[in-house]
């Protein structure tokens, strides 16, 4: 009885275990295929290309020192409408400053003076033993600019641009007060510099007055000037 399943035919056992398993292993759609492997090369050319740029963009900077100069002048108003720039008599002026920077790298420029101011601190009145006495003390105030610069020259007789951030101090009176008031500012600004020529970058004061017209108020008033130069040595 046992020996009835042994009757099988080795045909139907071969052909029973070599049927196809198209309902467990299905094939591939070619056209995804090739269009996941189109996008997989896309990626990676993507990639590659903006790893070479990046070396590419900082490399189109000449490699050289530039020279960066910074000054204040005096913009004073004169008889009529016109104007001359340049130091007041007597006046205190900043020294200009020089420096030079790697092109497409960061520097900083100081044109700071410090103004003493001497004020009465206590008053003591005269008595039996002893005289009137007046206590004083010196203050300290901080005038000017500080000016960080990142001047980039592409090369040749073209223009450099130079990002610009400018911390200034000033020190102003007040009404009914001893001492002046301390003020700082900072701007951030990018300007276009053409070689060896100065560029205003900030200007404080009262603007000038246009040709033609009269103000009494600018008489004598002074409006001084910040400017940079870029040379290439």
């Amino acid at each position: 009885m046992a020996r009835g399943r042994a009757d099988t035919k080795p045909q139907d056992r071969i052909s029973h275990y070599s049927r196809p398993c198209c309902h467990l292993c299905p094939l591939a759609d070619p056209g995804r295929a090739w269009n996941n492997g189109r996008m997989r090369i896309s990626i990676a050319f993507l990639l590659l290309a903006c790893s070479l740029w990046a070396p590419v963009a900082k490399a189109q900077l000449p490699a050289r020192d530039l020279t960066v100069e910074l000054r204040q002048i005096e913009d004073r108003a004169d008889e009529g409408s016109s104007y001359r720039a340049g130091p007041a008599d007597g006046g205190q002026t900043l020294v200009p400053q020089k420096i030079q920077v790697r092109n497409g790298q960061k520097a900083q420029l100081r044109m700071n003076l410090s103004v003493p101011m001497q004020w009465v601190e206590a008053v003591q009145a005269p008595s039996a033993n002893s005289g009137a006495s007046v206590k004083q003390a010196l203050q300290w105030f901080d005038v000017g600019q500080t000016v960080t610069v990142t001047p980039r020259w592409p090369g040749g007789n073209r223009a450099a641009t130079v990002e610009l951030e400018v911390q200034q101090a000033n020190m102003a009176t007040r009404s009914n007060a001893d001492m002046p008031s301390q003020s700082r500012s900072q701007i951030s600004s990018t300007v276009t510099a053409p070689l060896a020529q100065w560029v205003t970058i900030a200007a404080t004061g009262p603007a000038p007055a246009r040709q033609g017209s009269y103000s009494s108020a600018g008489g004598g008033e002074v409006r001084r000037l910040l400017q940079i130069r870029v040379l290439v040595p």
